[in-house]
């Protein structure tokens, strides 16, 4: 049984001033998709999200058990065309803006899947090490020529890998910040197994995106920590990072709600601090917006329910927008392009994923 905790204590600055903010009920994960014979055996919880008042962080309020979901996770970027192309542009910018002096730069990437992003570093010239938790995931990585430890990036794996591959130029994570409960920890981490001067690439959602487009979709179980600018800015300053850029890439090069940041390992950081009202400001509208947006789709269903409606895509966006409908049952079914499975069943709401 999956079991949940809540914290009392800030993810990003350890203090215990947190407040909810957001609630959204009974929410499953994002890709438990389940046969019709365990329709209702699927994990479900309710996912709080809440800021720090002390330092602005907008975070999960729980703990959530992922150690057999990341165990037999296989998500892997392969059949998107547009994620391969990302890839590209940005071990090529990352080479051109800060390694055009350096004859074999080495580049650590924590989270590395099945290894695309690093075989695209290797291919210009970087020396290649990846660490990931999935054994499927990493052993499709080492079978493709990049070298992958199958482990969490945490205080014993830095450890083994400064001592077997010394330390690094580049650290690279993209999507993964957002994954880990304690993210502090993780920066010292870096910081650890970096050469002096070192940079790092950091991708993650994007707050400020999310308020934006009132995307309460990507509010989930497995996401601890949601960072804008302003936060990311100021968690770096914390532990001896200088933002570099956002820029690295333009806005049509990104991927959908990203986050880029680029920064440097340096001694002296002026330490950032972010508008902490204005903050929980954003967060309370958001709040506001998200109850609004349900209750306009749940009013939509209700009043067309004389006709057959169908949700197209069964991502993690759709499924989690059902997921907080209180009328998805008046949906007949969602259709998919590339379904997880043959017949499966949307977790929580139920509704059959059809080709």
């Amino acid at each position: 049984m999956i079991k949940t905790k809540k914290i009392n204590r800030c993810r990003i600055c350890n203090h215990s001033n947190l407040e909810l903010v957001i609630k959204l009920e009974d929410m499953p994960f994002t890709d438990e998709f389940i046969k019709k014979k365990n329709l209702g055996k699927e994990f479900t919880s309710n996912i709080e999200i809440g800021i720090c008042k002390s330092c602005g962080s907008v975070q999960n309020l729980n703990d959530t058990e992922m150690l057999d979901y990341y165990n037999e996770y296989t998500y892997s970027v392969q059949s998107s065309g547009f994620a391969m192309s990302f890839m590209n542009k940005i071990a090529n910018k990352v080479k051109d803006a800060f390694f055009t002096e350096i004859e074999k730069p080495s580049v650590f990437e924590i989270g590395s899947g099945t290894g695309e992003q690093l075989l695209e570093f290797k291919k210009i010239g970087f020396d290649v090490l990846g660490i990931e938790p999935s054994l499927k995931l990493s052993e499709y990585a080492n079978n493709i020529g990049v070298k992958t430890v199958t482990d969490f990036f945490d205080e014993n794996s830095k450890k083994n890998i400064v001592e077997n591959h010394g330390h690094f130029d580049c650290v690279i994570t993209s999507y993964t910040f957002d994954h880990i409960p304690v993210i502090d920890k993780v920066l010292e981490n870096i910081n650890y197994i970096m050469n002096d001067n070192g940079i790092l690439v950091i991708e993650v959602h994007d707050l400020d995106l999310i308020i934006e487009r009132n995307e309460y979709c990507l509010f989930e179980h497995e996401h601890y920590t949601y960072l804008d600018q302003e936060t990311m800015k100021q968690f770096l300053s914390m532990h001896s990072f200088e933002l570099v850029t956002y820029d690295i890439l333009s806005q049509n090069e990104k991927r959908a709600n990203s986050l880029l940041v680029v920064a440097k390992k340096v001694k002296n950081v002026i330490e950032y601090k972010v508008n902490i009202d204005l903050q929980f400001e954003r967060i309370k509208n958001l709040n506001l917006n998200i109850k609004k947006s349900i209750v306009r789709i749940d009013s939509f269903l209700e009043n067309n329910k004389d006709k057959m409606i169908v949700a197209y895509g069964a991502g993690g966006r759709g499924i989690m927008t059902i997921a907080a409908l209180k009328k998805s049952n008046i949906i007949s079914y969602i259709v998919d392009k590339n379904p997880k499975d043959d017949d499966i069943y949307a977790p929580k709401s139920h509704l059959e994923v059809s080709h």
